[in-house]
């Protein structure tokens, strides 16, 4: 499919993820998220970020203090990134939410971010890097 051909698909996309906000339902967290997932597609393609109606930025752990369509080092171009950032979530979840199984923490990041392929598995091994790191992290069935 041409870049072209997919604008109006990814426009959608912006759009659904600006609507995830804590005044419809969303935990801060999730808000979060789904606010730098739009930030890094608007910065992808390139397109202005004027033309979206952006909700204030969510304030939590999990995003940058100086991120956001006004802020002054806003990236303007397609930046190749590390990673998903799947790690960095699926560790957040497993503090934040103790009562949650892996798999359930796996199903989250999945559905929060676009190509995500975590398994129970990866989330455990995530629990265990914590664990060797010294950070107190509950035991999961």
């Amino acid at each position: 499919m041409s870049k072209r051909k997919e604008l109006p698909l990814i426009r959608r996309r912006i759009e659904a993820l600006l609507l995830k906000t804590v005044a419809n339902g969303c935990t801060p967290s999730e808000a979060a998220a789904a606010f730098e997932k739009a930030e890094e597609i608007v910065a992808m393609y390139e397109i202005d970020p004027g033309s979206f109606r952006w909700p204030s930025k969510p304030s939590t752990l999990f995003g940058s203090a100086t991120s956001g369509p006004d802020a002054p080092n806003a990236p303007r171009t397609a930046v190749p990134s590390r990673g998903l950032g799947i790690g960095r979530l699926a560790e957040r979840l497993i503090v934040e939410h103790p009562d949650w199984t892996y798999a359930a923490i796996a199903a989250e990041v999945n559905w929060l971010l676009e190509g995500a392929k975590a398994s129970e598995k990866s989330v455990r091994w995530y629990a265990s890097k914590m664990r060797q790191r010294g950070e107190d992290v509950p035991l999961r069935r």
